[in-house]
């Protein structure tokens, strides 16, 4: 796919990065280019294809060495690098707990790692007052109230965060269907009044904090589905509630 220097324009999932990144390249940008834009301030740098094979090791372990591959003219890998960005503390975080397992059982996938990987790609952080109220529509599968009954709450004290990168991708031509895997973070409610790029500082540390100390990934099923056009002002069609009458998209919760 072609690069578009107005990416963040094309719809409302996207146009989360408003503000917070500034691409105004007239072609793809290259390693050089992320790490003088996004990569300034960041633990690590991004390297191209090419000093990757050179390293001669797997993905998390050249990340352990703060070097970060990312693939030329590739939106999947432009994305990581804004995400890499916007949560360093949260990214590093992620590749140490791989690193932990690789080192405990070798490069075999572990169950662990699997749902890192989960969280990595297809994330989003939900920052709320009340976690508990969250969590308990999450796992009820309460989409009626969750975004019918309460849908003036989103964009106040409930506020979406994209975390994995696959979402930006999937985004590029959204689909029915696309569903994010969801962490609950408690935020106080001077949070919500910050400017942008400060909420996002401020979460990057919780969130990490959390994910470490409550060993989220060791659960079998830490991660709770989120139907992303569900979201209120981020898909024209939900703003018509029959949108959330499609059951194999906003499905019930399993008996």
């Amino acid at each position: 796919m072609d690069w578009d220097a107005k990416v963040t324009q094309r719809n409302a999932v996207l146009g989360q990065l408003t503000g917070l990144i500034h691409i105004d390249w007239d072609h793809w940008p290259s390693v050089d280019q992320l790490n003088h834009t996004l990569g300034a301030k960041l633990p690590v740098r991004f390297i191209d294809d090419n000093d990757f094979v050179a390293l001669n090791c797997y993905y998390e372990q050249a990340v352990d060495q703060g070097l970060v591959p990312t693939r030329a003219a590739n939106w999947h890998d432009f994305f990581g690098a804004v995400i890499w960005a916007l949560f360093p503390n949260t990214k590093a975080l992620l590749n140490r707990l791989h690193m932990a397992d690789i080192h405990a059982q070798g490069l075999r996938r572990t169950p662990r790692r699997d749902r890192i990987t989960h969280f990595d790609e297809c994330g989003m952080v939900l920052a709320v007052t009340h976690k508990a109220q969250m969590s308990e529509l999450l796992v009820a599968h309460n989409w009626q109230q969750l975004f019918i009954d309460e849908r003036t709450r989103w964009g106040h004290d409930w506020q979406p965060f994209i975390f994995g990168h696959a979402l930006y991708e999937q985004a590029l031509t959204p689909f029915v269907g696309m569903t994010a895997k969801c962490v609950v973070v408690e935020m106080p409610a001077d949070f919500f009044k910050r400017p942008l790029a400060e909420r996002y500082a401020l979460l990057d540390v919780q969130l990490a904090a959390e994910l470490e100390n409550n060993a989220l990934f060791d659960q079998h099923k830490p991660l709770r589905p989120l139907p992303m056009l569900g979201i209120p002002n981020w898909w024209p069609d939900n703003e018509d509630f029959t949108f959330y009458q499609n059951t194999q998209y906003f499905r019930p919760r399993r008996r």
